[in-house]
């Protein structure tokens, strides 16, 4: 059987790409930059290569015996003080990957977007005008599939919604751990949107998504790998009535959270961390619904209901009735926020 090549196999969602793939039996090659970030059982049923994604590239060995490649590596932050690093990873080194690609003849190249690309002017989506450097590089590393396909080579592309489930509570699984603290009552304070939807998937659904691009999808489509459209108080009282609690929010108006982005940015400037930006503000100010039906027409996608995936979750990080948790859970969880 021909191998599979998955990047960024250490990631939030890369992890359960890896497990699904291992599950149905297939040859598996990851790479990583951390190896150590793997789980034992996993790094023991794995190939790995080990490399940097702008440092060393991919080493071409890495493509030997490869038929497809699931590309989930990216540089996602909120905010850097240079933007070309975005460029650096989620462009250039896109660009070097379908190079190789095209080289080795490999037939499947699923290419992992995101939803804020459809964003960008002149992207095909639902017309957001929010422009953060992340969704502007994301958008042109849809540019360089959509030439690779032009010019002969077979790729799809998946854009993933709103993230939560299973996992790290590192920034990358940043909407499970704001269900963790709304649970808690920590989560005070949020936009004053006016009802925006937005989309919200569990992870293993996106998952599960993105292997069956690479075995349906329509060569040179792109797809949206979400669940359901619902505002974020919808969202927020969903996850609090499976547990039987309900905290109030305060809603803070969108011109202080605009001031807010903007200090944010001053703070990085400065050599801090910017946690939000004003170009996040807006994002997070419009309608980022999304239309599954083509997703399930070509896919055959069907992702888990809302109340099904967020019981789960809750289940998870150890919530039970009326929003007790153990101490033991409450450790786990901690550890979880640590990793990488």
């Amino acid at each position: 059987m021909s191998k599979i090549l998955v990047t960024g196999a250490t990631g939030f969602i890369g992890t359960h790409v890896v497990e699904q793939l291992l599950a149905e039996g297939r040859r598996v090659r990851v790479f990583v930059r951390r190896p150590e970030l793997l789980a034992p059982a996993t790094r023991a049923r794995v190939e790995v290569t080990q490399g940097d994604l702008v440092e060393t590239g991919i080493p071409r060995r890495t493509f030997d015996g490869v038929e497809s490649v699931i590309h989930l590596a990216a540089f996602a932050r909120a905010w850097c003080r240079d933007a070309h690093d975005f460029t650096a990873v989620n462009v250039d080194a896109v660009a070097r990957l379908l190079e190789e690609c095209d080289r080795r003849g490999v037939r499947r190249v699923v290419h992992v977007s995101s939803v804020t690309a459809a964003g960008v002017p002149g992207a095909t989506g639902n017309g957001k005008r929010a422009l953060t450097p992340y969704a502007i590089s994301k958008w042109e590393g849809e540019r360089l599939v959509a030439d690779y396909v032009a010019t002969g080579g077979d790729a799809v592309i998946v854009r993933p919604t709103r993230v939560y489930g299973p996992g790290p509570l590192t920034d990358a699984n940043a909407t499970t751990r704001m269900i963790d603290l709304y649970l808690t009552g920590r989560f005070r304070f949020r936009l004053a949107d006016g009802g925006a939807l937005a989309n919200y998937v569990h992870v293993a659904d996106v998952a599960a998504g993105m292997l069956l691009a690479e075995r349906r999808g329509t060569r040179g489509g792109k797809y949206f790998l979400g669940g359901e459209n619902i505002s974020l108080p919808g969202f927020l009282e969903r996850a609090g009535r499976i547990v039987g609690v309900r905290h109030a929010t305060v809603e803070l108006p969108a011109a202080l959270g605009l001031a807010v982005g903007g200090a944010a940015e001053l703070w990085g400037r400065l050599g801090g961390s910017a946690f939000i930006t004003r170009a996040w503000v807006r994002f997070f100010l419009e309608d980022q619904s999304v239309d599954l039906e083509p997703t399930r027409r070509d896919l055959g996608y069907c992702p888990r209901s809302l109340d099904e995936g967020l019981t789960q979750t809750i289940a998870w990080l150890g919530y039970g009735k009326g929003g007790v948790r153990h101490e033991a859970d409450r450790r786990s969880a901690a550890r979880a926020a640590t990793q990488a």
